[in-house]
Formats: structure tokens, sequence, C-alpha cells
């Protein structure tokens, strides 16, 4: 597990994984008497331990990380206590509500460079928001119409995560003909090209 951290630490030089620069720009200035304007600047409740917010995020999202199950949430509660994320984090970041999270994952993904991995991870995630929100029940003290809209909505996000599942599919589909894997290919580098080129080489090589 060390060599697979040491194989990402590279991303620790970008300002999205260096504390001192997430702190800098998500302090936010509380007044403490309006008149004088005299106040004090506090950082954020979801801001912790960059070291261990960097290692949830490789756990989570880097493609060979070892972690590998079809509920992605099960992989993210999973990644949460191997990485040893305090637990009055958990909330935000299994509801993607973690800013700073996002920012790492916004990095991981851009230096991977793979848009087919991406659309995966982020497909599942959305699914896994909108089905919240279709098995969530419609509230029977709601008036007629707001009953209507609730019940339409379910409907709505039950058809959007229905095509997400089958967008999914299709891409993995297509990666599996030609016989790319996920995990293998960012073993060597990351900078070694992504999906969407090896497709391209494979494809011209056939």
């Amino acid at each position: 597990m060390k060599e697979f951290f040491e194989s990402y630490k590279h991303l620790k030089k970008y300002p999205e994984f260096i504390d001192e620069q997430i702190r800098d720009k998500y302090k936010v200035w509380i007044e403490s008497d309006q008149n004088s304007g005299d106040g004090y600047w506090a950082e954020l409740p979801w801001l912790f331990n960059t070291d261990i917010a960097f290692e949830y995020v490789m756990l989570t999202y880097a493609p060979d990380s070892g972690i590998n199950f079809k509920d992605f949430q099960i992989k993210k509660q999973r990644a949460l206590e191997q990485s040893k994320v305090p637990k009055s984090q958990w909330g935000s970041i299994l509801k993607n509500e973690n800013p700073m999270i996002g920012d790492m994952i916004t990095r991981l993904f851009r230096e991977l460079n793979d848009f087919e991995y991406e659309l995966i991870i982020s497909g599942k995630e959305a699914i896994q928001s909108l089905l919240e929100v279709v098995r969530k029940p419609v509230d029977s003290r709601l008036l007629d119409d707001k009953e209507r809209n609730a019940v339409k909505a379910k409907r709505e996000c039950f058809d959007d995560a229905r095509a997400l599942m089958i967008a999914i599919k299709s891409i993995v589909s297509d990666m599996d003909k030609i016989n790319v894997d996920l995990g293998d290919y960012t073993k060597n580098s990351v900078f070694k090209g992504g999906i969407a080129e090896r497709l391209a080489k494979k494809a011209a090589n056939t």
C-alpha cells in the first residue's frame, strides 16, 4: 500500500493538496463588531488533515487502489475507514458535500486525463444520489399538487438513473472488448496516456 501512495505523491505539489493553501482558500472572516470591523479568520468545519484526505481520495478514486466494490458507497465507506478520516467528516463526504475533497478529486481526474474512467466514477456517484431520491418516501401530508410533483420528480430521477446505468454499461462493455483494465493502466505511470488514447492506438493497430 505504501508503494501505491508513492505512485501518486506527485499530486501533493498542487495547491489542492497543500495544507496551507487549502486553509487559506477556505478561511472566512467572522466580524465580531460591526462598528469597528473587528473580527477574526475562522476555518470551516469540513477541513481536516490533508494527508488523510489525500489517502482517502486515492483509495476511493484512483483506478488501481485495490478497493473494489460494485456499490460505490460501500467503497467510499471502506476507504474512509482505511484512511482514518474523522467520523465527523463522513456524512458530508458520502454526500459529496466536502469542497476540499471535491477539489482533490478534480485534480486527480485532471492528471489521469481519462474521460471514460471519470465518466464511470462520476456516473456511479450520480446514480447513487438519484436513487436516494427515488427511495425516499413521499410525505402523505403534502397537498395533492405537491405530492404529484414529488412523485413526478421520483420518476424522473429513476429514468435518469436508468439512463446513466445504460451509458456506464456501454462504456465498460466497449473497454472490455479490447481488454482495457481500469486498474492496470495506471500502475506504471499516470502520465503514459489515458484510456481514450489507448483505445485509439488499439483500434489503429487492428
